[in-house]
């Protein structure tokens, strides 16, 4: 086993992983426990890996994320999508999780995936408690829409609720700002990132959190990765219209909340918007622009470890 090089798919659901080891074909279940995952990686450690492709399945991969690279073996997280389009590429279009691990095994040794980066535990922790905020002011934000329509007590019941979640996020805020004041390498980006007008404390720490390659990739590759970059869709003669698709959700979400603030008190941001609605362009596209340009400039502030400035040209830090 030692000196034939293979590639690994592991289909993630709630209870179970599917694994599956191309090119010899192996494949078995196991529970999705930490017990059955550490005898995984025991497993896994005796072939010679090139690498495991596993895709993000909204937190039930983290266990046998963590264990892999723990064990310093080479682990992918891809997009499902990715891996369903994969697999109507290659004409498989029945869908099981066995079927699932094999085309996740193919998609390695094809695509390459980039390897994930190991995050500290640390890392992990404010990227939960990051997570957790964001899902606490989503259901802040249902409550008060379903509060202008309620009465008696029902009314009294969500009020009760908005003021027991306004006290769980200031409990949060502080969490969060006390793990981000411990590590020196965290509090010193989420001070640089502040400089922005538009940029504050939740913004900086979320991309700190889930943007570890800030500062890393190019404006395009960047863009990319959290999914503001217009794509194409041309062909002959007709030119279609651009779009954005993909891309890392909740960053991008987190990155119109701050672009929304910038229009209104970042200078470069405002007269950047005000000069694409002048053009024609739609309101919406204008922000979502603006959205981009925003974070191609905290990309460059970050590669460049500079605060945000205007120099004296009015155009803003290169990126």
């Amino acid at each position: 086993m030692a000196n034939i090089a293979v590639w690994v798919g592991i289909d993630v659901s709630k209870t179970t992983l599917d694994v599956y080891i191309r090119p010899i074909g192996k494949a078995w279940k196991i529970a999705n426990t930490q017990v059955e995952i550490a005898g995984l990686v025991e497993q896994l450690k005796t072939y010679d890996l090139n690498l495991i492709v596993l895709e993000a399945t909204g937190g039930l991969e983290t266990e046998v994320v963590i264990q892999l690279q723990a064990a310093l073996l080479p682990v992918a997280v891809i997009n499902p999508r990715q891996g369903r389009d994969f697999a109507k590429a290659t004409g498989k279009l029945a869908k099981t999780d066995a079927i699932d691990a094999q085309i996740l095994a193919h998609f390695g040794e094809a695509l390459k995936p980039q390897l994930l980066a190991i995050e500290s535990e640390q890392a992990r922790q404010l990227g939960e408690l990051i997570s957790r905020r964001r899902q606490l002011v989503e259901m802040q934000t249902a409550e008060k829409n379903r509060q202008t329509r309620a009465r008696g007590r029902a009314l009294a019941d969500i009020e009760a609720h908005l003021e027991y979640l306004a006290k769980r996020l200031d409990s949060l805020n502080q969490e969060i700002d006390e793990l981000t004041q411990n590590n020196t390498q965290w509090i010193a980006q989420v001070n640089l990132l502040k400089t922005t007008p538009g940029i504050g404390t939740v913004i900086s720490t979320t991309l700190v959190s889930d943007l570890p390659e800030l500062g890393k990739l190019t404006a395009k590759q960047i863009s990319r990765l959290v999914g503001v970059a217009p794509i194409n869709h041309d062909s002959g003669l007709h030119k279609g219209k651009r779009m954005i698709s993909g891309g890392r959700a909740h960053v991008r979400a987190t990155l119109y909340m701050g672009a929304v603030v910038a229009m209104r008190h970042n200078p470069v941001i405002k007269s950047f918007y005000q000069r694409l609605v002048e053009r024609g362009k739609s309101k919406k596209l204008a922000l979502t622009a603006c959205v981009r340009k925003m974070l191609v400039i905290l990309n460059a502030m970050v590669r460049d470890n500079l605060p945000w400035h205007i120099p004296p040209s009015g155009q803003p830090i290169s990126p």
